[in-house]
């Protein structure tokens, strides 16, 4: 794995472990934000396998339905995941009247724990290829 992937995983890992925090600190709002940017660190890892690099939030979403989804790397599934993240993300980072419930972060923070660990056996595997 190379060095810009290993430093997207180590954020995705940091971006859990503060979700994790808020959670039990009942910060629901920001855990949103955390759970959202493990996913987000994910997708940006997966890209550089392909050698593609996005900045904005949108392309990366693209990029990996295209290359990871509908290649059937990736299943719809987590296509769901990423989806849901953006938008409870975008919501509770823009809607000053925003409110998430507590099952709801707790789906967020666990689609965030699944999309990461799909991402690095994804890696994993990628490596034992090589």
């Amino acid at each position: 794995m190379n060095e810009l992937i290993r430093r997207y995983i180590d954020h995705a890992d940091s971006a859990l472990e503060s979700a994790e925090i808020l959670y039990q600190n009942e910060q629901i709002l920001v855990l949103t934000n955390r759970s959202y940017y493990a996913i987000f660190y994910c997708i940006c890892a997966l890209l550089a396998t392909q050698e593609v690099y996005v900045k904005k939030h949108q392309a990366a979403k693209a990029k990996f339905g295209e290359l990871f989804v509908n290649t059937g790397l990736f299943t719809k599934d987590a296509s769901l995941i990423v989806g849901q993240a953006f938008n409870s993300r975008q919501s509770a980072d823009y809607d000053m009247e925003a409110t998430i419930r507590n099952e709801k972060a707790q789906t967020l923070l666990a689609d965030a724990k699944t999309f990461y660990n799909l991402t690095v056996s994804y890696l994993a595997d990628l490596s034992q290829a090589d």
